[in-house]
């Protein structure tokens, strides 16, 4: 076990750019296309992601100061530190044996709902297998029985694959046909989207308010200039630069990062996409003739759609409207940091639900964002014990996770709680 648990630890360090070449080359041996074609498609990928790393640790590494100030500047001061998706995850790896049994039961769900005709995603996402990992492990705090933990985490990535598939077409609608093909099961966004429309149907009964439209791509050509992505990226880098009370030198080299940032990313992305495309049509060829009248996708990350331009601009307009709600929002106890760099994957939902009405975009995003606070809130007190148990945090502090949230996680907890009251 020791030797198999060495090895896939090796597997998970390794990350997407190095992996999952080697994973899309298998596969692309296995759906009979040429050997020089699949090496290349996945070797394409890697560049893509590690492309995509890096145009998006400039948001990162620019971000996490900006925040940090406007933070101090603001004198907010909440009880639960927000740990991120680095700690938060490398807590969810921590028990070797409970690693092995959920990987190993979140592919067999997802082979048998395969042969069983309950899905069209085939999950290749390994390294974000962590958030099934993650509420397996709070599950088995909460019961006090790891194999309850293993059957919350797996009932979690099973949902996720139903839910992937009912939000492809629409996704595909919005942000192109180059993601026909694809699904993305990834944390929260599965079920992020359902949420996201039941707010657009909402909004669609309030009369004046349904038919405010504001679509950057729509906007008069005479005002285009300003809707280009790197011109969004400057001029919001600037501006919060300047919220945070930077320097004008400053704040011209916040405003050039996020322009830098907004014009890499959808050119990473396509990069990505070139490689991915051979891969999924040579999956469907396959798959259509052992299996007519099926339809198949692969999953991946979702972080194939956060190169939209319309995503980053609501992510980065989201950073000081998280800041008021974490001040203002009766009960919340969440000091948010990591997380608010990577709003513009809490985004995505809002601007794909909305059809890129970026008016209805903005209330939607509201909405979700107080729903993680409250959420996050909610779970600090496990992630706390979690922290502690693997030695991760020091007992004292109070500890959770403002990120893209984890809501059917959560309410899988919340349900657990009935069973086992503390």
């Amino acid at each position: 076990m020791t030797i198999v648990l060495d090895v896939l630890n090796k597997v998970v360090d390794l990350g997407a750019f190095v992996m999952m070449p080697v994973i899309l080359f298998v596969m692309g041996m296995i759906f009979r296309m040429k050997p020089s074609d699949a090496l290349r498609a996945g070797i394409t990928v890697g560049i893509g992601f590690k492309g995509i790393s890096l145009a998006a640790g400039l948001i990162t590494e620019t971000m996490t100061p900006l925040i940090t100030q406007l933070q101090e500047q603001w004198g907010l001061s909440l009880d639960a530190v927000d740990l991120g998706v680095p700690v938060v995850s490398t807590m969810s790896f921590s028990d070797g044996r409970f690693v092995l049994m959920m990987f190993g039961g979140v592919l067999l769900v997802n082979a048998v709902m395969l042969l069983l005709n309950l899905t069209k995603t085939l999950n290749v996402d390994i390294w974000n297998f962590w958030h099934y990992l993650f509420i397996g492990s709070l599950a088995t705090i909460i019961s006090g029985n790891i194999l309850i933990g293993l059957l919350v985490g797996v009932v979690y990535s099973a949902i996720n694959l139903l839910l992937a598939d009912r939000n492809q077409e629409l996704i595909c609608e919005v942000c192109g046909e180059q993601y026909r093909g694809l699904s993305f099961c990834t944390m929260a966004f599965p079920v992020l989207l359902p949420i996201g429309r039941a707010i657009d149907w909402v909004i669609d009964k309030i009369p004046g308010v349904r038919k405010i439209d504001f679509n950057l791509k729509k906007v008069p050509k005479k005002a285009a200039f300003f809707t280009e992505p790197i011109m969004i990226g400057f001029i919001i880098g600037a501006i919060l630069a300047l919220l945070a009370s930077y320097s004008w030198d400053q704040c011209l080299n916040v405003g050039m990062t996020m322009a830098a940032a907004m014009f890499l990313l959808p050119r990473m992305i396509s990069i990505l996409m070139e490689g991915l495309s051979p891969i999924a049509t040579a999956t469907r060829e396959f798959m259509a003739t052992r299996f007519p009248n099926r339809e198949f996708r692969i999953g991946m990350d979702f972080a194939l759609l956060v190169g939209d331009t319309d995503m980053i601009t609501l992510g980065m307009i989201f950073v000081p409207i998280s800041l008021l709600l974490a001040v203002i929002l009766p009960g919340n106890r969440v000091l948010p940091l990591v997380g608010l760099t990577n709003l513009s994957y809490m985004m995505m939902a809002p601007v794909i639900a909305s059809k890129r009405n970026m008016f209805r975009g903005l209330l939607i995003g509201i909405v979700m964002v107080v729903l993680v606070f409250y959420m996050a809130s909610a779970m600090c007190p496990l992630i706390t014990e979690l922290g502690i148990q693997t030695g991760l945090v020091e007992a004292g502090g109070n500890y959770t996770l403002f990120n893209t949230g984890e809501h059917v996680g959560f309410v899988l907890l919340q349900i657990l709680k009935i069973f086992f009251p503390s």
